[in-house]
C-alpha cells in the first residue's frame, strides 16, 4: 500500500493568492508583493494544481474569483489578518505606548497643532508621534495607527471616516485689503496670487477656484510659490499676497482677524478631510480612543 503524500499550500502561494484576489489582477499583486507578474501566475497555478479546483477566472486585464476562490479569498485574508495583529501585538508588547498619527503638512500644523493638547490632557499616558507628510505614508511600513487624509473618502483595504469638507476662499491680511482692494472676481485676477508647489499643489489651485466662480484665466504665472501650505499662511500674514484659504482649517486665524477675506462667498471643494485606518489590522485601544475623540472633536464642522 502506497501512502498518500498531501502538498500542503506554501504561505507565499497563499500570499500571492491573497494579493492576486484583493486586487483582481495578477500585475497589480506581483508590484505589491515585489515579484513578476509571471511568479503570481505560476503560483495560481501550482495553487489550483494542489487544491484540484480553478480558483480564478481569467480575463484580459483582470481576473474574477470563482466560488471556490471566493471561500479560499475569505479564509485566508481571515487568517493572514489575525496573524498581523498577533505579529503587532508580540512586536509592540515591551514598548512605550504610543499612537501613530500621520497627515498633511497643512493639517499637522495649522489643525492637528492647536488641538492635540486636549486629547493629551484627557490621555496623558498615551505617547504621541506626529508624523507630517504631503507624501502618503503606508500603514504597515511606516507603521501608521491613524490617517487624517484628504480626498473623496475612497481608499483600497482603508476605513475611512468622514471628518469635515473644506470650503475655498481668498484671503489676504488686513493690510494688504487695504492697499490693494478687490470689488471682483476679475479684480483679485490682477492681484500678487500666492501658489503652492509639491506634492500638495493639488490641494490648491487658482485656475481651479476662477473657472468654479465663472472666470475662464490662462495658466497663472507665480510671482510667489512655496512648497508647503503653513509658508503661504504665513506670506499672507505678513501682507506678501493673497491666500487661497482652506475653510475649516485656517478658521481661527479669519475668526481673530489676523487674515480678513478679499471678496464675499467662498467655493466648496468637491474632496474632504477623513480618518483613516487600516481595514485589515484591528484598531489598538490608544488608536480606537483618538477615533472617538477626533470624531467628537470635529462634530461641529460637519
Amino acid at each position: 500500500m502506497t501512502d498518500r503524500i498531501e502538498l500542503k499550500p506554501s504561505l507565499h502561494a497563499l500570499a500571492c493568492f491573497e494579493a492576486a484576489g484583493r486586487h483582481a489582477n495578477f500585475t497589480r499583486a506581483a508590484r505589491e508583493l515585489g515579484v513578476t507578474q509571471a511568479a503570481v501566475s505560476k503560483q495560481m497555478k501550482i495553487l489550483e494544481v494542489q487544491l484540484n479546483t480553478r480558483l480564478f477566472n481569467r480575463g484580459n486585464r483582470a481576473v474574477v474569483l470563482t466560488e471556490s476562490g471566493r471561500r479560499l479569498f475569505d479564509g485566508v485574508s481571515a487568517g493572514m489578518k489575525t496573524m498581523g495583529e498577533a505579529i503587532d501585538e508580540i512586536s509592540r508588547a515591551n514598548q512605550p505606548t504610543e499612537l501613530v498619527i500621520t497627515t498633511t503638512v497643512a493639517m499637522a500644523s495649522l489643525w492637528i497643532m492647536p488641538h492635540i493638547a486636549d486629547f493629551r490632557v484627557e490621555h496623558p499616558d498615551i505617547g504621541i508621534k506626529l508624523i507630517a507628510s504631503d507624501t502618503v505614508l503606508d500603514f504597515t511600513s511606516d507603521r501608521v495607527d491613524v490617517a487624517l487624509r484628504y480626498g473623496n473618502g475612497d481608499w483600497p483595504h482603508l476605513d475611512s471616516t468622514f471628518l469635515f469638507g473644506v470650503r475655498y476662499f481668498p484671503v489676504c491680511s488686513p493690510t494688504y485689503r487695504e492697499r490693494y482692494p478687490a470689488r471682483s472676481i476679475d479684480d483679485l485676477a490682477k492681484a500678487r496670487l500666492l501658489h503652492l508647489e509639491g506634492p500638495a499643489a493639488r490641494y490648491q489651485e487658482w485656475e481651479w477656484w476662477f473657472a468654479s466662480n465663472g472666470l475662464d484665466v490662462a495658466k497663472l504665472d507665480p510671482e510667489l510659490s512655496f512648497n508647503n501650505y503653513p509658508l503661504l499662511v504665513q506670506a499672507a500674514l505678513a501682507g506678501q499676497g493673497v491666500l487661497l484659504a482652506w475653510g475649516n482649517i485656517i478658521d481661527d486665524l479669519i475668526a481673530s482677524g489676523a487674515l480678513v477675506p478679499m471678496i464675499p462667498g467662498y467655493t466648496p471643494a468637491n474632496q474632504a478631510y477623513y480618518l483613516v485606518t487600516n481595514k485589515r489590522r484591528a484598531l489598538r485601544e490608544e488608536a480606537l480612543l483618538f477615533k472617538r475623540w477626533l470624531v467628537e472633536r470635529t462634530r461641529h464642522l460637519r
